[in-house]
């Protein structure tokens, strides 16, 4: 596909530089909502985008491109495209279509709206994961809370990790040049009012540990 959308973004980004780079720009089905990531090897510099992208202004791709190249290059550097990319970002889960459902998940999103969000949170896709280094993630792309299946029979565990992703929705994220900032003073703030956070942490560190003695003894 041709590169010329990774061109452009360059060009802008960097004004009057040589483009020392070979770009690929992918569109690809691998990727769910508005997700995307940028690869280099060698002189080879590779977008892949979803293809939901094809149907965003070329405005906000561009933005997309810029955010991906100053995290890529570790570049503090901010254009109006990359402010539009975010923008969109942040409202992008008002147009994302809620089709993933899961009762136990559903069942802890509405305990945690009614107790902290008096029950305006708009709901989110859900879906289970595997594994035991990640708990939970909120994905903006595609408005999607995901659980460990390891919280699955521990209610108040999963409702604890439940309400940290929610406040990823509330919060979304604070740009800077070339970084984002998912863990605001305000977001922390929001989180410490759970309550018996220590003791909550010490549970989940108890289900991990028990969750690999038995994976290895299992």
């Amino acid at each position: 596909m041709k590169p010329d959308l990774v061109i452009e973004a360059f060009s802008q980004l960097y004004p009057g530089k040589s483009l020392t780079i070979t770009p690929v720009l992918k569109y690809s089905g691998k990727f769910k909502g508005f997700n995307a990531n940028i690869r280099q090897r060698g002189s080879t510099v590779t977008v892949s985008m979803s293809r939901q992208w094809r149907g965003v202004s070329k405005d906000i791709q561009l933005g997309l491109v810029q955010d991906l190249m100053t995290r890529l290059w570790r570049d503090r550097k901010t254009t109006s495209n990359i402010q539009l990319y975010h923008a969109f970002l942040r409202n992008v889960h008002l147009a994302v279509p809620k089709t993933k459902r899961d009762e136990i998940l559903e069942a802890s999103f509405g305990r945690n709206n009614e107790r902290f969000f008096n029950g305006m949170m708009q709901v989110t896709n859900f879906e289970w994961m595997d594994g035991t280094r990640t708990l939970g993630l909120y994905e903006y792309g595609t408005d999607t809370i995901r659980m460990t299946r390891l919280l699955r029979d521990h209610p108040e565990l999963l409702d604890y990790v439940m309400y940290h992703e929610m406040l990823h929705k509330k919060h979304k994220f604070r740009a800077s040049p070339g970084r984002h900032h998912h863990h605001s003073k305000e977001f922390r703030d929001d989180e410490a009012k759970f309550g018996d956070t220590a003791r909550l942490e010490r549970e989940i560190s108890r289900v991990i540990r028990k969750r690999k003695f038995f994976g290895l003894f299992g």
